[in-house]
């Protein structure tokens, strides 16, 4: 008798969510608060809030955002939003607070945009009609979105009634006459053609917005007149003497480069605000995520399929979208699009995005390497729902989870349940979790504008805080910090967190000088952007800086490590430090063409915070910085010592030496010599070059094209054959590619081994395709005569007799006719004209199909054999049809199993949607 498996948490949350939201019909309530569950379920609140934040994020739960938060089931209020009157209140409120601010759907605006959002709205809303802006930046980077989501602002504040007009000055730059014209209009018989007076661009943008692209393209006469209507407000038609016409048409421009030599100076002296647009590269990780998922969403939509993009795919577009910025992005991205929905069935709603999707000239410019398989990118997107998958919720989970668990170390320390000697052992574990997800797992980036922004920030904090703390500007915290602080930033939103007020006052009670230092930095982050949820950034800060500073310990030696190259030195600092368990170096990071006096000057600022008569150890990686002792030495009043060839090893030595102050410069010299580099010499592993054969049809047709390439090759390269759906499978793990270095892969079907070139039948008989292959695998063992002479010989051997007569069971005379006629009355029954190459791997199939049916040998294992029975009915039938004589003839059966073979041979080349 079978027990029923118990509930886990996550399903009996979700339940009890659902039963409470349908008692909440017919009432006043909000929903439904994560503590009530708790109590309904008697599970912790923290784990209740958990399961419903991650239920809001894919759709299936609604949270409202009030005090205490709210949760209700989606589907209960979707169904009865006549019965919950308050929630769609809500809701519609909520809806039009997020239309009042058109910026709220441009991606960044909360992040690298920011700024350029302010400096917008704010041009927009000075009087008396707003300051004239000029957008700056690379094609692509959306100036042209960005100055009408300026114009649908400016509409929301009551400012403009008018239209949105748009002029791109490149499209009539070859004829300033007419740009003219069309910008200011013209009097009658101003010139040839001019039969009636007209009014400009200006004139149809009164009380609205012109907007000028490619403003650089103007001549300049035209920006002569241009910058006379930004002066006064007038302006002349061309012809127009007697008159003088006026317009409050507000301006934004948009060039791709603000110093183009086009420019008067007295032109641009006019524009007062100049705002430089970031192109994609220089946007944050998380923005180029969210506009990749917001472009293929869109896509998406618009072929109705829901999506599911390969990781490879988010992390190619990510890093090599350089030239055309957004607007290549979109173009790629509907290609791929594209290209995917046409290879797909026509009646299939999920898509598979894959590397093969991607346009061939973007992905023949584009690098591949580097990729990271251990990290899923990946992004599944329902286009009816628009629910999203993404790297972006599993960095925003990992946030919460980080902030959980620190939370919980608060709590258990709070109710006396940990000493705090142990509350900081598990602190400084759950930080050195976070550290290592800062610095590892999310992808390394370039610095920002932005990151380079909080980071001076947070140094001039700490540099004001260090006697309090002894985190100081110069040692690696202040980049790990800055690091969490973007990360926080980048992340956070506004779910609710179990038990983060009760934290906050248990810290306040307990730490309160820690605490004091942490509101003081997170007052300054405050001050510097937007923090939509203090008691947030409180916690993670407060858990940072807890374990930063317990480690700091007084040393009767000064220790430094200076490098060249971006975050050489911090991260050699951070991590040595770690393994010390306590703070000992301080790191300087030098560009790579850095001298001494860059040095010199960076130094300086340290050496007032620290004692300078202590000895002074630097660590330094290159021996070439003469004359930097006696520099040091006029600044400097204790002994110094300076070591260069830095690397962990001597820096781990040196750092143990300091904390057991056993360091002199007898211990200083044996450590140099203990840290002199050792070689280890490994021989790689000589494996054998072959050529691997799989089918799809098994492996009796596997080793056919094995013997057939073997014998063509005459012995000098060695080939092997493998079941396709093994092969399939286990991928890179399976044993054949530790034993033997696979050069190509040839047969019937891709087996998607990654690395690997496929060559496919059709490409093994086509030349253009083939040769090309194996010249670049087998350099030595092929030329031109010799892969003539195997083509001449290969196109022999693949007609149904030369197939049929490698059988060792059936008479080939008669196998010949008989299949040269099922695959005649398939075509006929399909309504579709087979090309040759599908009818040889047809050819192939069949005939090793009935060998092995005939001489009872077993089945071959198709996947899902149940499934494809109850999908593919007809086309079971037809094949049947067609294999019916041949059955027949020898008396067998054929099963489901193999005429799913044949459907996965034709399905990809032959429109079978016509008969499901």
């Amino acid at each position: 008798m079978s027990t029923k498996r118990p509930k886990t948490n996550r399903e009996e949350v979700i339940e009890c969510l659902n039963t409470l939201s349908k008692a909440l019909l017919k009432t006043d309530e909000l929903g439904v608060s994560a503590n009530t569950i708790a109590e309904k379920i008697g599970i912790q609140r923290s784990t209740v809030s958990l399961y419903l934040n991650e239920l809001v994020r894919n759709g299936d739960a609604i949270k409202i955002n009030t005090r205490p938060v709210y949760f209700l089931d989606s589907k209960v209020y979707q169904n009865n939003k006549k019965d919950l009157p308050n929630v769609t209140q809500y809701m519609q409120v909520k809806t039009v607070e997020n239309l009042q601010d058109p910026f709220y759907e441009l991606v960044g605006s909360e992040g690298s945009l920011k700024n350029v959002v302010d400096q917008i709205k704010s041009a927009v809303i000075y009087p008396p009609r707003g300051l004239s802006t000029l957008l700056v930046g690379e094609s692509g980077v959306g100036k042209s979105f960005i100055a009408h989501l300026a114009y649908k602002f400016a509409q929301q504040k009551g400012l403009v009634t008018g239209k949105w007009v748009v002029l791109n000055c490149a499209e009539y730059a070859d004829n300033p006459e007419l740009l003219s014209s069309i910008l200011f209009g013209n009097v009658k018989g101003a010139f040839t053609g001019a039969e009636r007076d007209r009014d400009g661009l200006l004139k149809a943008a009164e009380d609205g917005y012109l907007f000028l692209d490619e403003v650089h393209r103007l001549n300049p006469e035209n920006q002569e007149k241009l910058f006379q209507y930004m002066d006064k407000g007038t302006y002349r038609r061309v012809g127009e003497t007697d008159r003088i016409q006026k317009s409050n048409a507000r301006l934004i421009f948009a060039t791709t480069e603000k110093q183009n030599t086009d420019f008067l100076q007295t032109f641009l002296r006019r524009i007062p605000l100049v705002i430089q647009i970031p192109d994609f590269q220089e946007r944050t990780r998380k923005e180029r995520i969210d506009l990749i998922t917001m472009l293929f969403l869109k896509e998406s939509q618009t072929i109705q399929r829901n999506l599911r993009i390969a990781s490879e795919i988010v992390q190619i577009l990510i890093q090599n979208v350089n030239k055309g910025n957004v607007g290549k992005l979109a173009s790629i991205i509907k290609l791929t699009c594209a290209e995917a929905l046409l290879r797909s069935n026509a009646n299939a709603t999920n898509i598979e995005i894959k590397l093969d999707s991607l346009p061939n000239d973007f992905l023949n410019t584009t690098n591949i390497q580097n990729l990271s398989v251990t990290k899923d990118y990946g992004i599944h997107i329902h286009f009816q729902s628009g629910h999203i998958k993404s790297r972006n919720t599993i960095e925003r989970d990992q946030l919460y989870q980080f902030t959980n668990a620190v939370i919980q170390k608060v709590l258990q320390v709070g109710m006396k349940q940990i000493t705090d000697q142990q509350f900081y052992n598990k602190i400084g574990d759950v930080e050195n979790k976070i550290i290592d997800y800062l610095s590892f797992e999310l992808r390394k980036t370039k610095p920002t504008a932005f990151s380079e922004y909080v980071e001076q920030t947070l140094k001039s904090i700490l540099s004001n805080l260090y006697l309090n703390i002894g985190i100081s500007q110069f040692n690696s915290s202040a980049n790990l910090l800055t690091k969490l602080v973007i990360y926080v930033n980048d992340y956070e939103d506004d779910q609710e967190i179990a038990d983060l007020s009760e934290a906050i006052l248990i810290l306040k009670q307990k730490f309160p000088d820690e605490i004091q230092l942490t509101d003081r930095i997170v007052s300054a982050i405050r001050n510097q952007f937007e923090v939509r949820n203090a008691s947030l950034y409180q916690v993670l800060v407060f858990s940072f800086i807890y374990s930063q500073n317990r480690k700091m310990i007084d040393r009767e030696n000064n220790a430094v490590i200076i490098t060249h190259g971006y975050s050489t030195a911090e991260s050699l600092a951070s991590t040595v430090n770690r393994l010390l368990g306590s703070y000992v170096y301080e790191s300087f990071d030098m560009p790579l063409d850095a001298n001494v006096d860059d040095i010199i000057r960076e130094i300086k600022a340290y050496f007032k915070t620290i004692d300078i008569e202590k000895p002074l150890i630097i660590l330094v990686d290159m021996g070439s910085l003469k004359d930097l002792d006696q520099r040091l030495k006029k600044i400097y009043q204790g002994p110094i010592a300076i070591i260069s060839g830095v690397a962990t090893e001597i820096a781990l030595d040196i750092g143990n030496k300091i904390i057991q102050n056993n360091i002199n410069e007898t211990a200083l010299e044996q450590s140099a010599k203990d840290a002199a580099p050792k070689i280890t010499t490994v021989q790689a592993t000589q494996r054998e070059n072959v050529i691997l054969t799989t089918c799809i049809t098994g492996i009796g047709a596997a080793t056919y094209l094995q013997k057939l390439i073997q014998d063509n090759t005459h012995g000098k390269i060695t080939v092997i054959s493998k079941d396709f759906y093994e092969l399939k499978k286990n991928g890179l793990k399976d044993p054949v590619f530790n034993k033997y270095h696979v050069q190509i892969i040839i047969g019937t079907d891709d087996p998607d081994i990654p690395d690997v070139p496929y060559l496919s039948v059709e490409g093994l008989i086509n030349r253009d395709i083939g040769d090309s292959v194996f010249m670049t695998a087998f350099p030595n063992d092929f030329t031109a005569d010799s892969l003539t002479r195997m083509n001449q010989s290969i196109v022999r051997a693949f007609t149904v007799d030369n197939i049929a007569h490698n059988m060792a069971a059936l008479n080939p005379t008669v196998t010949v006719q008989q299949v040269e006629g099922c695959v005649t009355k398939l075509e006929r029954s399909l309504g579709t004209k087979m090309d040759v190459y599908l009818k040889i791997s047809l050819y192939m199939h069949l005939c090793f199909m009935f060998e092995r049916v005939v001489q009872k040998e077993p089945n071959l294992d198709y996947h899902n054999v149940e499934k494809f029975t109850q999908c593919y009915k007809r086309f079971i039938e037809i094949t049947e049809d067609a294999l019916s004589d041949m059955q027949h003839y020898y008396s067998v059966k054929i099963p489901v199993s193999e005429i799913g073979f044949i459907y996965d041979i034709l399905k990809n080349r032959v429109d079978l949607s016509t008969i499901e």
